[in-house]
C-alpha cells in the first residue's frame, strides 16, 4: 500500500511540503525547490507513496492528479471564456472564504460581480498567504501596503492562486450563484451573513462582530 499522505483541500505549497516531509524528512530541500512555484495546481487528496518515492515522483503525482481530476471542469472553463488560471486563483480565494458548497457558490457570485463592477475584492485570505496574518491581526498599514496579492489596493484577482483548491471549490468558481448581495462576513460561530450594500454590511458588522 505504501506510505499514506493526506493533503487537505486549500493547502498551500508550503503546507504540502510540511505534510509530505513529516513522512519523508529526507526530501525536504528537494520538495522546497520543486514546490516553490505552481501554487494551485497540486491536487488535494489522499495518496499512497512508495517508501522509495523521490521528491520528483511525489510532485509529479500531485500535478498529474490535478490534470486528471480537473479535466472536465477545464473544458467548462474554456466554454465560459474564463482563463483557467483566473478560475484556479478565484477558487483558491473561495476555498478560504466559504465553508459549504452553497456558501462557496454565493461568494463566487459576489466576487466575480465585484470584478465586473471594478470594485476591489477585499479578501483577507491573501494576507494569510503572504504574511501569515488572519483577519483579526491585520492593521490599516497591512491593508494599504501594495503588493500583487493585495486585493484592497488592486482591482481584480491577485497575481495567482493562494493555495491548492479542491474540485468542489473549482466548480463553485466556474458556477457562481447569482444573488442580490455584494458583501458577506462570518460571525464568531462561523455563520455567514450577507449584505446587499455597504450600509447592510456595516449593520451586520455591528450586529455580529462587535458584540
Amino acid at each position: 500500500k505504501g506510505i499514506k499522505v493526506v493533503i487537505p483541500e486549500g493547502s498551500t505549497n508550503r503546507e504540502i511540503i510540511a505534510t509530505v516531509t513529516s513522512s519523508f524528512p529526507h526530501l525536504s530541500e528537494e520538495l522546497k525547490l520543486l514546490l516553490k512555484d505552481n501554487e494551485g495546481y497540486h491536487f488535494p487528496d489522499t495518496y499512497f507513496f512508495s517508501i522509495n518515492a523521490t521528491a520528483e515522483d511525489i510532485v509529479q503525482t500531485l500535478e498529474n492528479s490535478f490534470e486528471r481530476k480537473t479535466k472536465d471542469v477545464q473544458v467548462l472553463s474554456e466554454k465560459t471564456n474564463r482563463k483557467w488560471n483566473d478560475v484556479i486563483t478565484m477558487a483558491s480565494l473561495i476555498e478560504k472564504e466559504g465553508r459549504t458548497e452553497e456558501e462557496r457558490k454565493i461568494i463566487s457570485g459576489i466576487l466575480w460581480k465585484r470584478i465586473e463592477i471594478g470594485m476591489p475584492l477585499q479578501v483577507d485570505a491573501t494576507f494569510l498567504y503572504t504574511k501569515g496574518l488572519g483577519t483579526k491581526d491585520l492593521t490599516i498599514t497591512d491593508l494599504q501596503t501594495d503588493n500583487p496579492y493585495n486585493t484592497y489596493t488592486r482591482i481584480g484577482l491577485p497575481i495567482g492562486p493562494i493555495n491548492n483548491p479542491g474540485l468542489e471549490t473549482i466548480s463553485a468558481a466556474l458556477n457562481p450563484k447569482k444573488s442580490p448581495y455584494l458583501f458577506y462576513l462570518h460571525d464568531s460561530k462561523g455563520q455567514i451573513h450577507y449584505g446587499k450594500n455597504f450600509e447592510e454590511h456595516k449593520a451586520n458588522k455591528v450586529k455580529y462582530l462587535y458584540q
